[in-house]
């Protein structure tokens, strides 16, 4: 019997992703959990296995082609004794594949014919643009082959002109598969979010004392940098534990409090792209040990060699947008968390202390957070809390 091989949901707001290679030809057999496809999707790298034995019957996506999460990418013909059992809803360890396996019914659809009420991955974009839900798709007119949507009639729904526009002259470069994901992400981040900026500047005079005296040392007894960024993410942990509702995810008309601190890091990529590794209760690690992780999780994203258990599970972001030189940032909250973090350049600057003017080194920090949930005071509160922190940090404090 035929089972289908469906493009897995590979990370919230995600809703295509683009084949890189199938590493089965078609009359090729397949093993159980063996890896049957590579797929670029949220900034990363994935692998598919096949989640039963047979024989690859058909691909319908191949290297280079997009596909909209759920959409039917390949076949496998398998006997009914391979299929595996379902997994019981909510059992832990949930998703260890990134393959959905379904029972394909007799008569339904072909091979070659996604079902009728699929959604081409323009369609979904042209609906998260203008906040169309599943019943406003469902009252459109339909003029798309077997009774599908197509984007010619969202556009005339929405009373656009539904030809393309005439081209300006110059190269057409096509965006990647990750450009659009970040693209369709922070679009979405800011129509969903009430987006709010705060900034705090913040004595790190201290902190590169500490890091100046401290880091030959430091590279020797644990094999990686002192950074800000670790310092940063060290404190931000901690504070975050008195701040539940900034440590949290917005669901519906809901507010999830997690009881686990996950932190976040982006990291900006040679191809321009970004990825947003988790170091995992960050809180409750010391800091050579978030120093280590940190490091880890860098380098594996850079090589473009993260796990996407190293990118799932975030419950706050921080961006560290100052390597790059910048002072200041409004960064955009990555959804459905509900704030994130932005870390300017440390300089040195003329700062007035008790009185007289002193050069100090200084950093801004710009707190974005939803205002649907986080209101000015608190997120004057949280910036104090992390500021005040940062400026007492001392060596014990980090285990130096």
């Amino acid at each position: 019997m035929k089972q289908p091989i469906i493009m897995p949901q590979m990370g919230q707001s995600v809703a295509e992703g683009a084949i890189i290679r199938w590493l089965r030809r078609v009359g090729e057999p397949v093993k159980a959990d063996e890896v049957l496809v590579e797929i670029e999707s949220d900034k990363i790298t994935v692998t598919v296995e096949c989640p039963y034995d047979g024989v690859l019957d058909a691909i319908l996506k191949q290297p280079g082609d997009h596909a909209a999460v759920g959409e039917v990418i390949g076949y496998v013909e398998t006997s009914a004794s391979s299929i595996p059992a379902a997994r019981p809803h909510g059992a832990a360890c949930a998703e260890p594949r990134l393959v959905t396996a379904v029972d394909a019914t007799p008569g339904t659809t072909s091979a070659a014919e996604p079902p009728a009420d699929w959604l081409s991955p323009a369609v979904m974009r042209l609906a998260l643009e203008h906040k169309l839900g599943r019943d406003d798709l469902a009252r459109i007119p339909r003029s798309g082959r077997h009774g599908r949507l197509t984007r010619a009639d969202v556009l005339r729904h929405l009373g656009q002109p539904t030809d393309a526009p005439a081209m300006i002259d110059g190269e057409v470069v096509p965006m990647s598969s990750i450009r659009r994901t970040i693209a369709d992400h922070m679009v979405q981040s800011i129509r969903t979010s009430a987006h709010v900026t705060m900034v705090h500047a913040v004595d790190m005079t201290s902190v590169s004392a500490l890091r100046r005296y401290q880091k030959e040392a430091f590279a020797a007894a644990h094999g990686v940098k002192l950074t800000y960024t670790a310092v940063l993410l060290f404190v931000t942990a901690r504070v975050l534990r008195d701040f539940p509702v900034i440590n949290a995810s917005v669901r519906g008309t809901d507010l999830v409090l997690h009881p686990d601190i996950h932190v976040g890091c982006a990291v900006a990529l040679p191809d321009e792209s970004l990825v947003v590794p988790v170091v995992h209760q960050a809180d409750t690690r010391t800091f050579p040990e978030i120093a280590r992780e940190l490091d880890r999780l860098i380098d594996l994203s850079r090589r473009k060699a993260l796990r996407r258990e190293d990118v799932a599970g975030g419950t706050f972001t921080i961006s560290n947008f100052g390597s790059f030189g910048s002072l200041i940032g409004t960064p955009i909250i990555h959804q459905p968390q509900v704030a994130i973090l932005g870390v300017g350049a440390v300089r040195p600057a003329p700062v007035v202390v008790d009185g007289t003017v002193a050069i100090r080194d200084q950093v801004y920090l710009s707190l974005t957070f939803d205002h649907r949930v986080i209101d000015g005071a608190m997120g004057g509160r949280f910036l104090n809390a992390i500021q005040t922190q940062t400026e007492q940090l001392t060596a014990s404090t980090l285990g130096l």
